[in-house]
Parts: structure tokens; C-alpha cells; sequence
């Protein structure tokens, strides 16, 4: 009698490891499931440009040569020498 009864909760115990297991593994899918889902670096949407509209540039371009902000690069000062 001492067997069998050993015997059972040996099986019952086996069993209860293995439903545990599935359990954490299938929990464990489902959580990476979310994590992935709503990660914040995760891009939902293609990627667009941030760059600005052309006619944007042109009128700010124009605005900055007019004030002569940019204009062509100078030459730098020539090399002077002191007189000791």
C-alpha cells in the first residue's frame, strides 16, 4: 500500500510540475506579447522625414542673404608681423 501511494503523488507531483511550467512559459509569451505591443521605441508607422518643405528653405534662405547673415566665405586675415 505504502508504494501505490508514493507512486500517486510522485505522478500527481510530476503533473503539477509540468502544468506549472506550461503556465509560466505560456505567461511568459503573453508578457513579452505586451512589453512588445506597447514599447515606445517600437515603430508602429513608416518613418516619415522631418525635414522642412523646399519653398520653406527658399523664403528662409532668401530672408538670411537679404539681411547678410550667409553670403560666400571669406578669405581669411592676412599674416601680420610686429615690429620688435
Amino acid at each position: 500500500m505504502s508504494d501505490s501511494r508514493i507512486g500517486a503523488a510522485r505522478r500527481r507531483a510530476a503533473g503539477a510540475k509540468t502544468v506549472l511550467g506550461a503556465g509560466g512559459l505560456v505567461a511568459f509569451a503573453v508578457v513579452m506579447g505586451f512589453a512588445r505591443a506597447s514599447h515606445s521605441g517600437h515603430a508602429r508607422h513608416r518613418l516619415q522625414s522631418l525635414s522642412p518643405p523646399a519653398r520653406f528653405l527658399a523664403v528662409v534662405r532668401n530672408d538670411q542673404l537679404q539681411a547678410g547673415l550667409l553670403g560666400p566665405a571669406s578669405a581669411p586675415p592676412g599674416a601680420a608681423t610686429s615690429v620688435s
